[in-house]
């Protein structure tokens, strides 16, 4: 999803990248990949205006919810999601984000 603000020129200031996943406990979500708009276009509702779509397309494809993750550090972000009632499960439910590089993969994947 692209959200252009020139329609003749298609200048492109901001884009919101995402898939559909399913969660045994809360069925299917959209989860939202990666989310932007360039510093120079924010503040005038461009962002609010593609969580709309994005909230649109959830609706419409019957998804239970939409989760993401936010960098600690990105606190404007982080307030722009509460705002619109997203809700932080790294404090609410104590979940925690994490990651296997490939070097383990690859040792794990020929462990006997």
């Amino acid at each position: 999803m692209i959200f252009s603000s020139v329609y003749a020129g298609h200048t492109v200031v901001g884009f919101a990248m995402y898939y559909f996943t399913y969660d045994p406990w809360i069925g299917k979500l959209l989860y939202l990949e990666d989310f932007y708009v360039m510093k120079e276009y924010r503040g005038y509702g461009m962002g609010s205006e593609i969580l709309k779509k994005l909230s649109h397309t959830a609706v419409k494809t019957r998804c239970s919810s939409m989760h993401f993750i936010v960098a600690e550090w990105n606190k404007p972000s982080i307030e722009f999601y509460k705002r619109r009632g997203a809700s932080d499960l790294s404090s609410e439910e104590g979940w925690r984000l994490f990651k296997i590089d490939k070097q383990y993969l690859v040792k794990m994947s020929s462990e006997e």
